[in-house]
């Protein structure tokens, strides 16, 4: 019977052993949208969730701070065995005092009715801090989805690249094959066969390059949405020029800087912040002030010759204290408290203002990029569109036997290499409205 249950037990763990390796194996295919891509980085992103997780807690920080206004109840039970009692000597007598055995029972009550201001003054910066940390929370969720779309892209253009890499290689190839064949033939030279073959070598590495790139992007973009490694992407969208600024297109550059100062998370968090130590140096005046607490206590307590106690044994006390505690002199110490707290002030205005100084610069670099990216994207459409012509041409005349092959394929590649230039600028273009959008801080609006 014992044998039967212990292979009984081995089957069922056999069995569960089995169920989790195909659980931990099992892949999912994900199809993808750049507004999936979005809605997923905003709900399931590390570091948004980690973000997320200091709102809630500052939240309560929040609340803990009203809770000091609220009077504190205290309950106290002791049960004490003297086991020496003091004794004292008069005219030649011994007199015990106190009792062997000492029941106590307390409840008492305290209020603090002014400490300073420092619990409203508490309450106010924890306000601040949960507004700053607020900005910071949709900072972050810009960051995340500017990353999480740029890898998506990233994955298109890889793929986009790798096609044109293959049509390089396809073309090099049979480039080498045709100079060989009339090596071979004796119509082309030694120096005419090295040329194919350093051409053909040559477009090798980017190849694998391009292999490389896509694989990396898209373990990227798995981490960033936090899918496991193992599933699969299927990409929806192609690489195409897309116009994300929208209505804000056609604005200047400083028009651009006027909204930042209204819509930047970074700056708006700095600004409660700034709040915040404002709010210390009041907390730190409001040390020189005297605190008032009251409190009140009911006791009962039971002196007893042995352990034995009942109700009755209990005598009742009841009292009411008003406390007034000032401390005149402590070293120094609140000066030194207070000029630190003006300190710390200082120290947010200068970050404030290097704040400042640095969007300025993060939107002037990105306005520029795109219209840098804008006007290349025009250039290398013109260029794509003269290749195009060029290879079109090439190949009328080889059909009509004015050219050579080696015409036809150097044509093939310098369309190629025209394309994969394009797609690098859609990828540019489409990329700097993006970054434009969140160091105006105005990505959001490409979701909301």
């Amino acid at each position: 019977m014992i044998k039967n249950q212990s292979w009984w037990y081995v089957f069922l763990l056999l069995i569960t052993a089995w169920n989790t390796s195909n659980g931990q194996n099992e892949k999912h295919i994900i199809y993808l949208s750049w507004k999936n891509v979005v809605d997923i980085s905003l709900e399931e992103n590390l570091d948004l969730k980690l973000k997320s997780l200091d709102y809630e807690i500052q939240g309560l920080e929040t609340w803990k701070s009203l809770s000091l206004f609220l009077p504190s109840l205290t309950y106290q039970g002791i049960m004490q065995r003297n086991v020496e009692l003091p004794v004292f000597v008069f005219m030649g007598q011994k007199f015990a005092v106190g009792s062997p055995y000492n029941f106590q029972h307390s409840l008492s009550l305290s209020f603090p009715i002014f400490t300073g201001g420092s619990r409203w003054f508490n309450y106010d910066i924890q306000r601040s801090i949960k507004k700053s940390l607020k900005e910071e929370l949709e900072g972050k969720e810009e960051e995340t989805v500017l990353n999480s779309i740029q890898a998506y892209y990233e994955i298109i253009l890889a793929e986009e690249l790798n096609k044109s890499a293959e049509d390089a290689v396809s073309v090099a190839k049979q480039n080498l094959d045709q100079v060989q064949k009339f090596y071979n033939a004796g119509t082309a030279t030694e120096l005419d066969l090295q040329r194919a073959k350093a051409q053909y070598s040559s477009t090798l590495p980017i190849l694998e390059s391009t292999l490389s790139n896509k694989k990396l992007s898209m373990q990227k973009l798995k981490s960033l949405l936090n899918i496991p490694l193992t599933d699969s992407f299927v990409i929806t969208d192609f690489l195409d020029k897309t116009e994300f600024l929208g209505e804000y297109s056609k604005m200047s550059l400083e028009e651009f800087k006027s909204l930042s100062r209204e819509n930047r998370n970074d700056i708006r968090a700095l600004k409660y912040q700034e709040e915040a130590t404002n709010t210390g140096e009041k907390i730190a005046l409001g040390q020189f002030a005297p605190s008032v607490s009251i409190s009140a206590s009911v006791d009962q307590a039971a002196p007893l010759e042995n352990s034995k106690v009942r109700w009755d044994d209990y005598i009742r006390s009841k009292s009411i204290t008003l406390s007034v505690t000032w401390p005149l002199f402590e070293g120094g110490k609140k000066i030194l408290d207070y000029q630190i707290a003006r300190i710390k002030s200082e120290q947010m205005d200068l970050l404030i203002k290097q704040m400042q100084f640095a969007v300025e610069l993060d939107i002037e670099q990105n306005y520029y990029s795109y219209i840098e990216t804008s006007k290349s994207l025009l250039s290398l459409k013109d260029a794509l569109d003269q290749y195009q012509e060029s290879l079109r041409i090439s190949n009328l005349l080889y059909a009509q036997g004015m050219s050579n092959q080696l015409d036809v394929l150097n044509a093939q590649l310098l369309y190629a290499k025209s394309k994969s230039d394009y797609l690098q600028g859609i990828f540019n273009y489409n990329i700097s409205q993006l970054a434009l959008l969140k160091s105006v801080g105005l990505l959001n609006k490409i979701w909301e």
